[in-house]
């Protein structure tokens, strides 16, 4: 397979991927609250369930630039090679490192989850059942992203 059909299966790839999170991201955030989500649980902490809320807001954002980035550079020929590594390392910084270590210590990765075969992501205090079925839901696709980005990641 010569190099740019494989670059460009790749951005494809990985446009579906952040597409897929920003559609689970974006279906939560307007469904959900603060205020609903800690009245649902009223052991919650108000202001790190609003953190946190705010954390995903920006993966959101992170991501859908990243979609839309792909997007226009799929669809221009030829494939901009400088281009679309800029746009990857982006993505690896943005959206895949802010995931897996946000800003605020609000979770952390529990880098030893893998091998005992559980979620990865620990919260710093209890987000509630629904944040913490997100983060289960969007994890895998980061984690996969993670694995075919992570060539960037000294970059």
């Amino acid at each position: 397979m010569p190099m740019s059909t494989q670059l460009f299966s790749q951005a494809e790839q990985i446009y579906k991927q952040l597409q897929e999170i920003e559609q689970k991201l974006t279906c939560f955030l307007n469904e959900k609250s603060v205020t609903s989500i800690v009245e649902q649980d009223k052991s919650l902490n108000y202001e790190y369930i609003g953190r946190v809320i705010k954390q995903f807001r920006f993966l959101e954002v992170y991501c859908m630039e990243g979609k839309n980035a792909l997007k226009r550079l799929i669809r221009s020929e030829p494939l901009d090679t400088n281009m679309l590594e800029k746009i990857l390392k982006g993505v690896y910084h943005k959206c895949v490192n802010q995931f897996f270590s946000p800003k605020d210590d609000l979770w952390y990765e529990d880098s030893r989850a893998s091998y005992r075969d559980k979620r990865s992501i620990e919260f710093q205090y209890d987000p509630g059942d629904d944040l913490l079925n997100l983060s289960q839901q969007i994890e895998p696709t980061f984690q996969d992203l993670r694995e075919q980005l992570d060539y960037l990641e000294a970059v």
